[in-house]
């Protein structure tokens, strides 16, 4: 029974060598004090924002964080210092305490970026992106470790604006690590409002730089149109970068729901001095998604609970429209990061300490398959090599592979990036599977470039019996495909099929409208056949 008691009175704030470092945008966490920067919903005493409804929404922000329980954790939407204080005063009372904090003061900016933290800070400025009120400051915040750690909090323009106001983001911050030495030590988070793949799918009405994105070609996070993955270690370039949406799969990588539409907005983004284990280091698997339960709707699966703003009133309920992600980051120094008092110093004794694993992994030799043979397995354990596959199709990051016009196809998804349609290829694969019927490969190495094919003799032309319950060619592409769109269908020779249309356009898909689909896929979705339009250049509406 005593060793119980003593175990229960334990201190639960023992230090380590480990930070867990995280971001997290809490969606408009507004005081009750008028400023005249406010945004219209947050007019104090209007839309019932109150004091009341303010205490409400830290409180709900405050069980999230102190769930979370990250070391540091930088905040995107947080009104003025005024507002953080408030936070910071709840988080203290709820037992989560953070002794050192950090905000951005841009001057008529409605929302600041922040961090929160339980390491001492050494110093912190804001960096300018621009003089107009609309770009908010960039946080640059060195905490006092040994070596030094420097975090950047970013809050990049929505994409109501083109990606043009996010490069000058990107831009001032790239500007500022150059000025470090080559060996620093950083960490840039925060909320982007750019996918890591941005570049791979921009819409039209936001290209206005050529196709250069922040995220992906300024940070450099991709290198040859590809994702720069943490086993990429021998790229041809001075500055890079690795997101570590990369240690995901394809289909996790998501932090944002935007009316049902998911995203990965959110990013945490090192340079490769965090990845040689002297210094500060990331531990390797370690990123993550924070998913508590209470972060979703009931009602929907995967919809995530955001503050409720409805009929122009605070409802009171609900948490942000993002989801925080998170990070640990080890010290090989082995010196011990935050305050420690003699009594946990004491317990410490008493708690058995973790031993490094020194066993080494030996790796399977490599078996070489061809598509028809990869088919067979519903998922991969090892890296296989795939011999002789021929991209018949390719959108962004998203493609098919086939490797003869007679056999099945697999799906690229979001790994297709730096390929070229109409090439066939050597792949190392690292990851397959099944995905609602599709076959997928959702990570995959360039091993050597071959011979080009027609395609055209890759894709046959629509006709209704590829839509006929054969589920052999799910995942083949078909075109040219004529008819009548009518409540999410597309009418063809007196025959109805469900079409999905990836991008949008307004006034595409209106009722009765021909359309004219110069490419599709066939997909399936529960239990029936569909056409997938992956791309807004593959279909048009005739007059």
């Amino acid at each position: 029974m005593k060793r119980l008691l003593l175990i229960s009175i334990i201190p639960f704030t023992l230090y380590s060598t480990e930070l867990k470092i995280a971001t997290y945008n809490v969606e408009n966490l507004f005081d009750n004090v008028k400023n005249g920067t406010e945004y219209e919903e947050f007019i104090p005493n209007l839309h019932n924002w109150t004091n009341a409804m303010v205490q409400k929404k830290i409180e709900h922000t405050t069980r999230v964080i102190c769930d979370l329980n990250a070391d540091i954790i930088g905040l995107e939407e947080i009104e003025n210092s005024n507002a953080l204080k408030l936070l910071q005063n709840s988080l203290n009372r709820a037992g989560c305490k953070y002794r050192y904090s950090a905000i951005t003061h841009k001057r008529g900016s409605a929302i600041q970026v922040a961090l929160l933290s339980k390491v001492k800070i050494a110093k912190n400025r804001d960096i300018r992106v621009s003089y107009s009120s609309r770009d908010r400051d960039i946080l640059e915040v060195t905490l006092q470790t040994e070596p030094k750690l420097t975090i950047y909090v970013n809050h990049w323009r929505s994409k109501r604006a083109p990606e043009s106001a996010r490069l000058k983001y990107a831009k001032a911050l790239v500007k500022e690590i150059k000025k470090m030495p080559r060996e620093a030590e950083y960490i840039i988070l925060g909320d982007f409002n750019s996918d890591y793949n941005e570049c791979s799918h921009i819409s039209p009405k936001d290209n206005n730089t050529n196709s250069i994105c922040g995220i992906d070609n300024i940070l450099h996070t991709y290198n040859n149109k590809r994702f720069i993955k943490l086993r990429d270690r021998d790229i041809n370039a001075t500055f890079y970068n690795y997101n570590l949406w990369s240690e995901l799969p394809a289909h996790d990588r998501w932090s944002h729901d935007y009316y049902g539409e998911k995203g990965s907005i959110d990013s945490i983004i090192i340079p490769p001095t965090l990845l040689d284990k002297n210094g500060w280091f990331y531990e390797r698997g370690s990123f993550k998604v924070f998913k508590k339960r209470y972060l979703f709707k009931k009602s929907k699966k995967n919809s995530i609970y955001r503050w409720v703003y409805k009929n122009s009133k605070h409802m009171g309920k609900g948490y942000s429209d993002h989801l925080p992600i998170y990070a640990v980051f080890a010290n090989s120094t082995k010196k011990e990061l935050k305050h420690e008092s003699l009594l946990d110093k004491f317990w410490k004794l008493f708690i058995p300490h973790k031993k490094d694993s020194n066993k080494k992994i030996i790796p399977n030799k490599l078996q070489e398959l061809t598509l028809n043979q990869l088919l067979k397995w519903k998922y991969i354990k090892n890296a296989v090599i795939l011999k002789d596959a021929c991209v018949v199709y390719k959108r962004g990051d998203f493609g098919v592979i086939k490797s003869s016009p007679e056999s099945k196809s697999i799906t690229l998804y979001k790994s297709a990036g730096g390929l070229e349609e109409g090439r066939c290829y050597d792949f190392k694969v690292y990851k397959k599977k099944k995905y609602y019927g599709l076959d997928e490969i959702t990570d995959l190495d360039i091993i050597k470039k071959k011979n080009r094919i027609d395609i055209q003799e890759y894709i046959p032309k629509f006709r209704d019996s590829l839509m006929d319950k054969d589920i052999n060619n799910i995942g083949d592409i078909v075109k040219g495909i004529e008819g009548v769109y009518k409540d999410k269908n597309i009418i063809v020779n007196n025959s109805s099929y469900k079409l999905y249309v990836k991008q949008k356009r307004k006034g595409l898909l209106t009722k009765n409208s021909h359309l004219y689909i110069k490419k599709a896929q066939i997909g399936y979705y529960k239990g029936e056949k569909e056409l997938v339009v992956h791309s807004l250049k593959d279909i048009e509406k005739e007059n």
